[in-house]
């Protein structure tokens, strides 16, 4: 329509030139080139544009073109005002319609150069006037023209407007962000969808570069895309499916699909991008990969529907069940029952289950292959949008090894590892069900503790393992000795504990009834063992306890059982006793003693008295120190009340440092007196004390410390030290008889003594115990025995005395004898050492 109304446009101005030049003298050749302008060039135009590449570029090259030749035509006609002016003006209302208010910018400019070209070859002439029919001509033709070209013009604006509504609707109605782009990349539509996507408005991108909505290192690449695609033509982005990085207003990322379709519109090369938002589309995707995962975890998983029929099972599942998917789908889970769970068991799982949605806890199943096994299974109840459940998804791990774990780890916290029998913890947990059980049922029963005689020598002799291979058939005699219901549990080394249960009420026949369980005991354990290749014989010793309801507690029990049993052992071994209350009180008073022994030896509470000695005219010549304890309520304490204690406890250590010390310090002080300075002390010394490592330096340290004289001390030693480290002892004698210190061997006859060690001791005197002395005149073997005691001495070369004299016929006897030292009540009692130097003056 355009190109038509240009031909008429032209037409009509030819013939207004027509009627303008005639007669005017032009030349044919004037008329032919007028009419191949005005009537062919038109539809050359036309020719061109239509088959030209770029139809719009060219169309706007024809208008240049035409306002060029319309100047050379204005200014051949003389610059006529009506013809000039009709096709200017036909010319200018072309340009605006096709370019607008540009194109008649550029089509002025183009009317005067091509003015200034006819100029510049025919000369400027000036001829205003025109005639009267071309004029009406021209006008007519100007003004329908104009009419044209106006309609042409606002219904070409309608249709694109209509167009870009229709457009903007569209694209504003699209769900996917829709981008139009120049080819530098310039933003020129910025659609609904991809403000709401970005948080841009249309008026914040539009003008900018597209790269404002992608994070680094997307921008970067983006020019470079750009630019490899001007130089090469090479596709990279464009016409492919591509996902990368968008970046919104706030600076957050999100995945993007993107999609860029290259345009052409008027002769403009654009680029329209849709862009969808698959941020929660690649979450999905990752929560379904970690879903798949996990589904296929090392953890059986079961999915069901709302009926609890299995829709589908992981490879866990087959590996721990043995059932394939196929074989468990449309199955339920009651296919694995172990039926070691009852009904009311899975009622109230199914009923937690429909309260929380949720249970989890141990049970126990069965796989294909029968066998049995626990497991850990947590049940999870999935839920709709009408909290309706669908599906129930069940997770489960076999525990068998967990559960053999424990077991072992309750066996070694409850049993001992040797004999497999409870340890102590578990005999405790047992004994304070036993009371309770005896208070409740009025039924009483008995604690026996047993401990094996000289199972120290035979570990030190055969060695431990044989140790260890007597105590596991120990204890499987015991447990053939005793009920079902009893126990029998170790303590720890040798000893053992059986606890009998259910016994009579009555306590005679109760202890009736432990007694015999306790022969049998002793009876089963004096069978030989066979440990490897070696027989050996090993006796027991057995303390038995009684006990009923909660009248002592389970520490008292044990104590008990424990005094008796040592009272087995002081009765020969092999032997069994029952707990006597008199033994608790003993021990109650000698544990009691023992803490006021340990203050009193911490206070030196200790006094020394000096018990004469005499010779046979009566005159001192020394005197035994014997310790006393000021004790601060029961006033003086005997030795024969401590002394056994403190060797016990080992005080006698401190106890006897205190005594040797003491006594050579009074040395020294009598020895600054000439009428007691050949007096001696005789000192006791315990077995402890004389083997203890450090006791000859001990004693020299008293010594060089008081400054007493060594030969005026005297060491007093029992039999009882010669049974064990003869050599050592022997050693230790002569060390201190090297240095000036004399022994006495007490209590002679009394103790074991071998006569090959006897020789041997580098004694100074043998002293006659009382025990022989007492009855030296009535019985006649004691008599005997005080007349070879002092022939022995005698033919040794020792001296000899006796303690114990208490009359002048005993000392007259021993005179007799010819023995010559004495020391008893007959003389003095032991005193305090101001009174014994009152003894010792002279008249």
């Amino acid at each position: 329509m355009h190109y038509r109304a240009r031909a008429i446009s032209f037409a009509l101005a030819f013939v207004a030139a027509g009627l303008h030049i005639h007669g005017k003298g032009y030349s044919p050749s004037v008329w032919i080139f007028l009419g191949l302008f005005f009537l062919v060039y038109p539809h050359v135009q036309y020719w061109r544009a239509s088959r030209a590449d770029k139809p719009v570029e060219t169309e706007a090259n024809n208008l240049l073109i035409d306002s060029v030749l319309l100047g050379m035509f204005a200014a051949a006609l003389k610059f006529s005002i009506w013809l000039s002016f009709a096709a200017i003006l036909a010319n200018l209302i072309n340009s605006v319609a096709a370019k607008g208010w540009r194109g008649a910018a550029q089509s002025v400019l183009a009317l005067l150069v091509g003015a200034l070209m006819w100029i510049g070859v025919y000369g400027f002439q000036l001829s205003p006037h025109t005639e009267w029919p071309a004029t009406l001509i021209c006008v007519a033709g100007v003004f329908g023209y104009v009419l044209n070209v106006v309609n042409v013009g606002f219904k070409r604006n309608l249709q694109l407007r209509d167009i870009k509504t229709r457009q903007r609707v569209v694209l504003e109605g699209v769900q996917s962000g829709v981008i139009t782009m120049s080819e530098r990349g310039i933003v020129e539509s910025f659609n609904q969808s991809a403000q709401q996507m970005f948080g841009y408005c249309a008026a914040e991108v539009v003008g900018n570069n597209v790269k404002m909505l992608m994070p680094e290192p997307f921008r970067g690449e983006h020019d470079g895309y750009l630019a490899n695609y001007g130089q090469t033509g090479i596709k990279k982005i464009i016409d492919h499916r591509n996902e990368v990085m968008g970046q919104r207003k706030d600076g957050s990322c999100f995945d993007i699909e993107l999609r860029v379709y290259e345009t052409q519109l008027n002769d403009r090369k654009l680029f329209i991008g849709t862009i969808s938002d698959i941020s929660a589309h690649k979450q999905a995707q990752a929560d379904l990969r970690v879903a798949a995962t996990a589904f296929e975890s090392q953890e059986g998983m079961v999915i069901t529907d709302a009926n609890k029929r299995i829709l589908r099972a992981n490879r866990a599942f087959t590996q721990i069940t043995g059932y394939t998917q196929n074989e468990a789908v449309g199955q339920t889970p009651s296919m694995l029952g172990s039926g070691r769970h009852d009904d009311a068991f899975y009622q109230t799982m199914w009923e937690i289950i429909h309260r929380d949605k949720y249970w989890q806890g141990e049970i126990w199943d069965r796989r294909k292959n029968g066998e049995v096994f626990p497991l850990w299974l947590a049940i999870t109840a999935v839920l709709d949008e009408n909290e309706s459940v669908t599906n129930y998804v069940g997770s489960f791990s076999d525990i068998t090894l967990h559960k053999q774990a424990q077991d072992r780890i309750e066996l070694l916290a409850f049993s001992d590892p040797l004999t497999a029998l409870p340890n102590r913890r578990l005999l405790m947990d047992r004994l304070h069900q036993a009371l309770a059980s005896s208070a409740r049922r009025r039924r009483r029963g008995a604690v026996l503790l047993i401990d094996l005689d000289n199972f120290k020598t035979l570990n030190d002799t055969l060695g431990h393992d044989k140790g260890d291979l007597l105590l596991q058939q120990v204890a499987q005699r015991l447990v053939n000795c005793v009920r079902e219901g009893d126990t029998v549990a170790r303590l720890g080394g040798d000893e053992f504990v059986v606890m009998l249960e259910g016994l009579a009420e009555n306590s005679e026949e109760a202890a009736s009834q432990a007694k015999k369980g306790g022969e049998k005991i002793l009876a089963a354990l004096n069978q030989p063992y066979v440990l490897a290749d070696f027989v050996n014989h090993s006796t027991p010793s057995i303390g038995v306890t009684l006990f009923g309801g909660h009248q002592n507690t389970i520490e008292e029990l044990l104590k008990q059982a424990d005094l008796a049993m040592y009272q087995s052992k002081a009765a020969g071994r092999n032997t069994l006793r029952f707990f006597d209350p008199a033994m608790q009180t003993v021990v109650t008073a000698r544990a009691a003693l023992e803490v006021e022994l340990r203050e009193a030896v911490t206070q030196q509470r200790f006094v020394l008295h000096y018990q004469p000695q005499v010779d046979g005219n009566g005159r001192p010549t020394g005197a035994e120190a014997l310790v006393r304890w000021q004790h601060a309520e029961r006033g003086m304490v005997s030795p024969a009340e401590f002394i056994p204690l403190a060797e016990d406890t080992g005080l006698i250590l401190p106890l006897g440092s205190w005594v040797l010390e003491t006594a050579c310090a009074q040395l020294a002080l009598w020895a600054a007196r000439p009428q007691m300075a050949h007096l001696t002390i005789a000192v006791n010394v315990s077995a402890r004390q004389i083997r203890h490592t450090d006791f000859v330096d001990q004693v020299m340290d008293a010594l060089n410390h008081s400054g007493a004289d060594p030969h005026l001390l005297k060491l007093e030693l029992t039999e009882t030290l010669l049974l064990d480290h003869v050599e050592e002892i022997i050693e230790k004698m002569n060390a201190l008889k090297a240095r000036g210190v004399s022994f006495s061997l007490d209590d002679f006859g009394t103790g074991y003594s071998s006569l090959a060690y006897l020789k041997r001791l580098p004694l100074f005197q043998l002293k006659i115990d009382q025990s022989f002395v007492r009855d030296i005149l009535t019985d006649p073997n004691d008599a005997a025995i005080c007349r070879t005691i002092i022939a022995l001495a005698q033919s040794l070369g020792l001296a000899v005395i006796a303690e114990g004299v208490e009359s002048e016929a005993q000392r007259d006897f021993l005179v007799g004898q010819g023995c010559h030292a004495y020391q008893g009540y007959l003389f003095s009692r032991p005193l305090p050492v101001v009174d014994f130097e009152e003894y010792v003056k002279p008249g």
